[in-house]
């Protein structure tokens, strides 16, 4: 069997939860089956959330998909990072970019939120991950999550042990054929 969005998508409608989350390794193919399951979602409109992105040997951006306003997130910075990451959090992003997104998310029309990707970066700021939690209170989440060990972002566990949450784990399947 072919893992695509569509069926993706019936899986998640037939199992009655709220959020969709992918999550699996490094190069599973998980932001590239985030953007088609969006775009099914979306039906031609953008989706309110947030994208981030690394600029390499510069830090991580966050990006609100409706306004297209980007702030830094992440700062690249390997002698005070911890021991297996080169990134250290920087908070303005989460203030200028993150929050407000979320806020204009909780306003609008769309049932859904997109957030590509939740990480370690944001273990640290609370305020942001209240934001994030509020939002889910009140919208579908559909999100990539790069896997961590358990414990080591408690943050992610969080959302992951959510019963309301679920989990599309790209390390159970074989990706190397899907999503064309």
């Amino acid at each position: 069997m072919k893992l695509t969005a569509e069926y993706i998508l019936g899986q998640f409608n037939n199992s009655g939860k709220k959020h969709l989350i992918i999550t699996g390794w490094r190069g599973k193919g998980k932001t590239t089956l985030f953007s088609k399951i969006v775009n099914i979602i979306a039906d031609g409109k953008i989706l309110p959330g947030l994208t981030s992105g690394m600029v390499p040997k510069q830090g991580v951006m966050l990006r609100d998909n409706i306004s297209g306003k980007e702030a830094a997130i992440g700062i690249y910075c390997p002698e005070k990072a911890e021991i297996g990451k080169n990134m250290i959090p920087y908070s303005d992003g989460f203030y200028v970019v993150g929050i407000p997104a979320m806020e204009y998310a909780l306003k609008c029309e769309s049932k859904w939120f997109s957030m590509d990707e939740i990480g370690f970066l944001e273990s640290s700021e609370k305020e942001f991950q209240n934001a994030v939690l509020k939002t889910m209170e009140e919208k579908h989440l559909v999100a990539v999550i790069r896997k961590m060990e358990k414990g080591k972002v408690p943050f992610v566990d969080d959302i992951l042990s959510r019963e309301d949450v679920y989990i599309l784990d790209l390390d159970d399947y074989d990706t190397s054929e899907y999503w064309d």
